[in-house]
């Protein structure tokens, strides 16, 4: 398990990258860094690039429901992309945005979509 967090300062986002087997102690510490390098650069975005993790049938295991979020200090005013390696075959996914919709605004996009993560992120 390894991760890269940068500060894109053309863009005002945070850009989390992941690779390998995730667990919550590890979403836990690279959320707070990211959370971190944002406040020191008063930024509210991110994308976070798990297309390189290894899931679990369902991608329950990406630690990216809205309570663990929360739990991990974003705030409803943080806007999050989230890019997953194929999101239409993860349904649970997509359900699982409409079911946390009162903490950050996160939205998932496919490996395929991150110049649409981008346009989404910077409108």
């Amino acid at each position: 398990m390894e991760y890269t967090i940068d500060y894109l300062p053309d863009k005002e986002i945070v850009d989390v990258k992941v690779k390998g087997r995730l667990n919550f102690q590890t979403a836990e510490q690279y959320s707070k860094e990211a959370l971190k390098l944002a406040r020191e650069n008063n930024c509210m975005k991110f994308i976070f690039d798990l297309k390189e993790t290894a899931v679990h049938e369902g991608g329950t295991n990406l630690h990216t429901a809205g309570d663990e979020l929360q739990q991990f200090g974003f705030m409803s005013s943080h806007m999050i992309a989230i890019i997953v390696k194929d999101l239409k075959t993860n349904e649970s996914l997509q359900k699982s945005v409409k079911g946390n919709t009162n903490w950050s605004t996160f939205k998932y996009f496919d490996a395929n979509d991150i110049g649409k993560a981008l346009e989404w992120l910077l409108n």
